[in-house]
């Protein structure tokens, strides 16, 4: 009898794009994350990890690292300790890397996603993905826990993944920060509460009084002259003209008055 490999086309009816995939290489982000996986893996349990100190406006946050990826931040030493021995089982040693304290400086100024030099390896595919979409929230701007829900693939896990925020081994990098209520009020933060959250916000130029707009804006804010519709904290909206926007208590509203979403954003 002849098998389906020697007789493709006896292949079962599989979308063109599916076949194709499996016959690909895979994509070269994912060969580099599992890498660090595997790395970050491997270096827990040989205990290779160290850490050093980065100074920002809002305080000193301690990164836990193993020359590649972010294991673990904190702003608290005292908690540091407590945190390093329950999620690592050991207290690393100081070690200084310029690599890291490079990488580390470009994601908190805007310039990377911390996501990309963080090691998640320890958590669920949900969390991850949660991780991940909070990583794309731009510098300077918020989101709601419904769009980082939706963004990770789920759009009815808000709860879970305001669960997985408040556990995210490594804050400042994964900006969590950036993550709000859904009537864009800041809400608690782990690393240090709502007060925290409002200085690290202001660091990146999310002011209380911007927020302020935001929460007394429209849900939704059409712009009349590209005829895109915007959450009201897509960044720079709040400085447009006002004769420029129209607004909508709904994405379907928005829609059907013309409007198509904006792909910065990502209202819907």
């Amino acid at each position: 009898m002849s098998t389906m490999a020697e007789n493709p086309e006896h292949l079962p009816d599989l979308p063109g794009e599916i076949v194709l995939g499996l016959r690909s290489e895979a994509a070269p982000g994912f060969v580099e994350r599992l890498r660090g996986e595997l790395r970050g893996r491997q270096a827990r349990a040989t205990g290779n990890l160290w850490w050093f100190d980065l100074d920002l406006p809002v305080g000193t946050i301690r990164i836990v690292h193993d020359e590649q990826l972010v294991h673990l931040v904190d702003n608290d030493m005292e908690r540091y300790e407590q945190r390093a021995e329950g999620e690592l089982g050991f207290a690393p040693q100081h070690g200084e890397s310029p690599r890291m304290r490079t990488a580390a400086e470009r994601v908190l100024a805007g310039d990377a996603r911390g996501a990309d030099i963080a090691f998640l390896g320890t958590l669920t595919a949900f969390q991850q993905a949660v991780l991940r979409a909070t990583s794309r929230i731009p510098h300077g701007a918020v989101r709601p826990y419904s769009w980082v829900a939706r963004e990770a693939g789920n759009a009815g896990a808000v709860r879970a993944t305001g669960t997985t925020l408040a556990k995210n081994p490594v804050p400042f990098i994964v900006p969590c920060h950036r993550v709000v209520h859904a009537d864009w009020s800041p809400g608690n933060y782990s690393a240090g509460g709502t007060g925290v959250k409002l200085s690290v916000l202001e660091m990146e130029g999310v002011t209380e009084r911007r927020l302020a707009w935001i929460q007394h804006a429209p849900k939704i804010l059409g712009q009349l002259d590209c005829m895109e519709f915007c959450l009201p904290a897509c960044t720079g909206i709040e400085e447009s003209d006002p004769a420029n926007l129209a607004g909508f208590s709904s994405p379907e509203d928005a829609a059907r008055a013309g409007f198509t979403p904006c792909e910065v954003c990502r209202p819907v």
